[in-house]
């Protein structure tokens, strides 16, 4: 059997324990270590770790001053129990008015 595969955001919060440093560390740096250190040849992985990033922010695991992350003070949370609480996408007015036009047009049918 294959091992399973980690995710970015494991990858990156063990990235950031192991550069440990008060001033903290650039995406670009973190992107850089983690090709080195896991081997990772995937095109995607900058993509994937800079949203890990501002995920982890949002969580707050992570703090982000002047474009350099760093693990937060207080990590009450841990990685895996935690999710960000999903924002719901606001819609225009004329999206809704069409969509309630189609509705009753079904509805008399």
């Amino acid at each position: 059997m294959t091992k399973p595969k980690p995710k970015t955001g494991e990858i990156v919060f063990s990235a950031l324990k192991k550069l440990m440093k008060n001033t903290g560390w650039t995406c670009r740096t973190i992107i850089k270590f983690i090709k080195l250190e896991y081997k990772i040849s995937d095109p995607r992985i900058n993509r994937k770790v800079s949203r890990a990033l501002k995920h982890g922010v949002r969580m707050g695991l992570l703090q982000m001053e002047n474009g350099r992350y760093r693990l937060a003070n207080n990590m009450s949370k841990s990685l895996t129990n935690c999710r960000a609480p999903i924002q719901k996408k606001r819609r225009c007015a004329c999206v809704l008015r069409r969509q309630n036009s189609r509705l009753r047009d079904y509805r008399k049918n």
